[in-house]
């Protein structure tokens, strides 16, 4: 059973690899970085299984060897430049080669020097590694959902809170393997036990990664085309008066009825540029772009809702949804719970119950 264990993360790998790399041509710059992600990790656990059926867990021939400590040293840096990539903010080649360039000179010294030494210096980087990613990446994620909520009033498909919850689950499955390091891999490969409780969170790790990353329909690219760099005009005298403007435009011409508003339109409605609306609605009415659309939206479905309670006519949500801006019922529930603390159907039946006369 436990060499079963041994090969499901080199299967995973492999699936996914072959499922990017079937659509690498029409693929994103995030999914290509995933596709080179999956392929390095399907070398890395080839070692592993070569060394489990062909080596009997003890030691791998040099060039081997020096093969699984370059793909072990690469896969977290190309996971962070995947990261980058995702939150349009890839780095320059220069500092690709020194994000990529510590782990593949320390396998270099492993494939001509392999000892004590060098595999402690291994774990070590290994761990350096995963904590800069940690840290770095879930900041850079953080910072890119901040400016998704900034410049789109809705970003349930395009922000990036799956691959921030991810990221954590990467580090607790790291600890798992730098224990399981630390005991060696002749102890690991000689207990079953061992085996699957190393090989199973890595595979399942691995299957939910690609699944996320293969799901992600958002490109970067429209990220940025739809967040060009802007040339700041004079700003507005006074705050009210834009203020006024976007009051306007917002509560008196229900603009947030429309669906898939931007932060750039209503910039351009009111005369002004996205840096000074976002400023306002940041500082003076204290949310952000997003909060503010789907604040409007959801009061709106509920004067609805209540009209319908009102005339004891049927409330369709999903229609409800849709008139009042959201592109899909999914998303209404949850600003609806978000602003409400409750489901729409419960807080029209709690309106129903308040309107009822004691005759009734």
């Amino acid at each position: 059973m436990s060499s079963v264990f041994v090969v499901l993360p080199l299967l995973v790998c492999l699936f996914w690899f072959v499922v990017f790399a079937v659509h690498y041509r029409r693929a994103d710059g995030a999914k290509r970085i995933l596709t080179l992600f999956f392929g390095v990790c399907s070398v890395l656990y080839l070692c592993h299984t070569l060394l489990y059926y062909i080596y009997g867990g003890e030691k791998l021939p040099a060039p081997l060897e020096g093969l699984w400590a370059a793909c072990s040293l690469s896969v977290y840096p190309i996971y962070f430049l995947y990261i980058c990539k995702l939150t349009a903010r890839p780095l320059p080649p220069r500092k690709v080669l020194e994000v990529l360039a510590p782990g593949l000179l320390l396998a270099l010294a492993i494939l001509l020097w392999n000892n004590k030494t060098t595999d402690a210096l291994r774990q070590a980087m290994t761990a350096l590694q995963v904590l800069s990613v940690v840290v770095f990446g879930y900041g850079r994620l953080r910072a890119f959902d901040r400016k998704l909520s900034e410049l789109y009033a809705e970003t349930e498909d395009k922000n990036v809170m799956s691959v921030r919850i991810l990221l954590l689950a990467v580090m607790m499955i790291s600890l798992n393997s730098f224990v399981l390091n630390i005991l060696g891999r002749e102890a690991v490969f000689a207990s079953e036990e061992l085996i699957t409780f190393a090989a199973t969170p890595i595979s399942a790790l691995f299957l939910v990664l690609g699944f996320i990353g293969y799901k992600r329909s958002f490109r970067v690219e429209q990220f940025l085309a739809d967040n060009p760099e802007e040339t700041l005009p004079n700003a507005p005298a006074e705050n009210s008066e834009l203020g006024a403007k976007i009051e306007t435009l917002m509560v008196t011409q229900a603009y947030y009825l429309r669906q898939n508003i931007t932060l750039t339109e209503v910039a351009r409605e009111v005369g002004s540029c996205r840096t000074y609306v976002s400023n306002y609605i940041n500082k003076e009415l204290h949310c952000s772009f997003s909060d503010y659309v789907n604040h409007l939206r959801i009061e709106h479905a509920k004067m609805v809702m209540l009209q319908h309670a009102r005339h004891r006519s049927e409330s369709k949500f999903s229609a409800i949804a849709q008139d009042v801006g959201f592109t899909n019922e999914q998303s209404f529930y949850r600003n609806f719970r978000r602003f409400t603390g409750t489901t729409p159907l419960a807080w029209l039946e709690k309106q129903r119950n308040e309107l009822q006369s004691p005759n009734d």
